[in-house]
């Protein structure tokens, strides 16, 4: 999602260069996200032992709301060091609170303790039927019919128009009054006001319902929610949705991820720099100095720091390895 969205971080403000508005967290917010950053860290590179203990630091000690993802990776660590109970307990609560195994999910747990396996298998499908009793179904069914609606924005007609209004934003000697530009900015503009439309209903049924979390409407319908909130680009400083987001990342429902990345979509599009520089793709050579800076605005929020790979390192023979150094840590 993030490396399609990132494409959209435009500068298409006409007007003012009004710094865009976020909200900082609480230290006890942050100490979870350092230890939960490290865990999921140390977890993708295979550190199961360090991921484990960082996991069991980060739940101990955070009295406040957890995705239910970091439980389902805490739960695989769990299994692959042979701590199948403990396994059981974070699975529990990673499906219990929405998180939902698909079939390429169920087939990465594995219990080999027939004691744990039994249980495992005697208490799944009350865990599911805790999961989905909750659902929103209608609310559900909305988000993916908006989704359907708003397809064709995902046409090269809009994609192309975005991209062409991108560059000559960027160049001064681009007219901006040529048939041109002004045929493809109607296009822009076009999607701005649908995306509007889909964030003014989001908020209004949110104020009913609460944030669309996985629990409440599912995963494709929270990814579509993420991306309406992502695209409310009419917000441009962050003003309405402040409030709404603060509370929905305290909650655990946004990552500082994703937090970030909207902020920095915001700040872009009004011509501004990023004030948190995520994602870090298309900025490695030229962020310079201002790594520590980011990285002290990072933390204000919950974000794990930047760490480029020095081009002086040894430099891997996996092909992807660049790739890997830039792929984020959560997936909510």
């Amino acid at each position: 999602m993030k490396a399609s969205l990132f494409l959209l971080m435009i500068v298409f403000s006409l007007g003012g260069f009004a710094q865009t508005k976020y909200s900082t967290v609480s230290e006890d917010f942050i100490t979870f996200h350092d230890n939960i950053s490290a865990a999921e860290r140390m977890f993708k590179n295979d550190s199961l032992l360090q991921a484990y203990a960082k996991f069991d630091i980060a739940f101990e000690g955070y009295k406040g709301a957890v995705n239910p993802s970091h439980y389902y990776k805490a739960a695989l660590c769990a299994i692959k060091i042979k701590e199948e109970f403990k396994a059981l307990h974070f699975l529990e609560k990673a499906i219990v609170n929405g998180y939902e195994l698909d079939s390429a999910k169920r087939v990465m747990v594995i219990f080999n303790n027939q004691n744990t396996k039994k249980e495992y298998l005697d208490n799944f499908p009350k865990w599911e039927e805790t999961r989905v009793v909750a659902r929103n179904a209608d609310w559900e069914s909305e988000l993916l019919a908006a989704q359907e609606t708003n397809k064709k924005f995902n046409s090269s007609k809009y994609t192309v128009a975005i991209e062409y209004c991108t560059a000559c934003m960027k160049n001064k000697a681009c007219s901006k009054t040529a048939p041109d530009f002004t045929s493809k900015y109607k296009l822009v503009k076009e999607k701005m006001k649908a995306d509007s439309l889909s964030a003014a209903t989001l908020l209004g049924k949110a104020q009913q319902f609460g944030f669309p979390t996985v629990k409440l409407v599912g995963k494709k319908a929270n990814e579509v929610a993420h991306s309406i909130l992502l695209n409310y680009d009419s917000d441009k400083k962050n003003e309405r949705l402040d409030a709404f987001l603060s509370k929905a990342l305290i909650d655990g429902n946004i990552s500082p991820e994703f937090y970030a990345l909207l902020v920095d979509r915001r700040n872009v599009m009004n011509g501004l720099l990023p004030e948190f520089y995520e994602p870090i793709t298309g900025y490695e050579k030229t962020i310079g100095k201002e790594i520590g800076v980011a990285n002290k605005k990072r933390r204000t929020i919950g974000l794990y720091p930047i760490k480029l790979v020095s081009s002086s390192a040894p430099k891997s023979k996996d092909p992807n390895a660049a790739k890997k150094v830039y792929i984020g840590l959560y997936d909510y």
